[in-house]
């Protein structure tokens, strides 16, 4: 039988990443936020590693077809030169790693630390979509991309006031993941992992609460659909539409974008289960349009999404 993983001590590694994003988070204290994020923008160069540069190469060869269509909507710069999407999925994972120690430090609702998202992070009018759902009384199953500031997302969310959780990975035997838990844990909101049961998910939505999935990369140990991304056949996780089914409830889609000195939260209208196909196809045709959203959203901003992940099967 093979040994209990929980019981193997973590990687050195593993341990040396935690322990450096704690210190930076301590060391930041003492930093004007201006000055973290500028600092963090100067190292850009350095914020893809060569693995991450080449799932960007690997995302964007697969994408190519979708990526001619919407080149004439890149700009100038991104459609003559394609390592200028590299170089600009850097310089904004570096912005975005900033305001994430800064979440770590404390953000929750009520505490005055937390003053900064509210400004930075403007709520579009199309946020009264989500108090529409809310007001149901059975909650929200939202779902967003790696696309903006996701924890910005559902840090503002939080202050707001609106209590949830989200669904996420957690390593056991890594303290990286660890730290983004106790990130997430500082303003306010909670991980579930995805491997618990839906108990504790369906626990949020009954109390009326948000559920947050980021449901557009390939995670192999799930249950998956092939769905086209990026005008390309991906695996697409199928708990989206699971969810939606069990709860009888749509999924709704949220982004977080940058948009000149800040950033900009806005909603867009649910996405149902349709009720005149049978089971399979009525999932399939969900995570179709979720993906087709996704897609889109990708689009307007192109260097916002992380390329730098794994997305389509055989990167890994």
């Amino acid at each position: 039988m093979p040994s209990d993983v929980s019981h193997r001590p973590e990687p050195l590694r593993r341990r040396l990443r935690g322990a450096g994003l704690r210190a930076l988070v301590r060391a930041a204290g003492a930093l004007p936020p201006p000055l973290l994020v500028g600092g963090l923008r100067r190292v850009a160069p350095l914020a893809l590693t060569g693995t991450q540069q080449s799932a960007v190469a690997t995302n964007v060869a697969a994408a190519s077809g979708w990526l001619d269509t919407v080149r004439p909507r890149l700009g100038d710069e991104l459609a003559r030169d394609p390592a200028e999407l590299t170089r600009r999925c850097g310089r904004f994972a570096a912005e975005q790693f900033a305001h994430w120690i800064q979440l770590a430090r404390g953000a929750g609702p009520g505490d005055p630390g937390g003053d900064w998202v509210d400004r930075l992070v403007r709520l579009d009018p199309s946020i009264e979509i989500l108090d529409r759902v809310l007001s149901r009384g059975r909650g929200a199953i939202v779902v967003t991309a790696h696309l903006g500031n996701w924890e910005l997302l559902c840090a503002r969310l939080r202050r707001r006031g609106h209590e949830g959780a989200v669904v996420g990975r957690i390593r056991r035997r890594d303290s990286s993941h660890r730290w983004l838990v106790e990130l997430r844990r500082a303003y306010g909101v909670e991980t579930i992992p995805q491997d618990a049961g839906a108990r504790e998910a369906f626990g949020i939505l009954k109390r009326g609460g948000v559920l947050g999935l980021v449901t557009d990369l390939d995670v192999p140990r799930l249950d998956h659909r092939t769905v086209p991304f990026l005008g390309c056949p991906a695996p697409t996780m199928t708990a989206p539409a699971s969810f939606a089914r069990a709860w009888r409830a749509p999924l709704v889609p949220i982004r977080c974008i940058r948009s000149g000195d800040g950033y900009v939260l806005s909603v867009e209208e649910p996405l149902d289960l349709r009720a005149d196909l049978d089971r399979q196809d009525a999932e399939l045709d969900l995570l179709q349009r979720q993906n087709e959203t996704f897609s889109r959203w990708i689009a307007d901003t192109p260097e916002q999404w992380a390329w730098y992940l794994p997305r389509f099967r055989g990167q890994r």
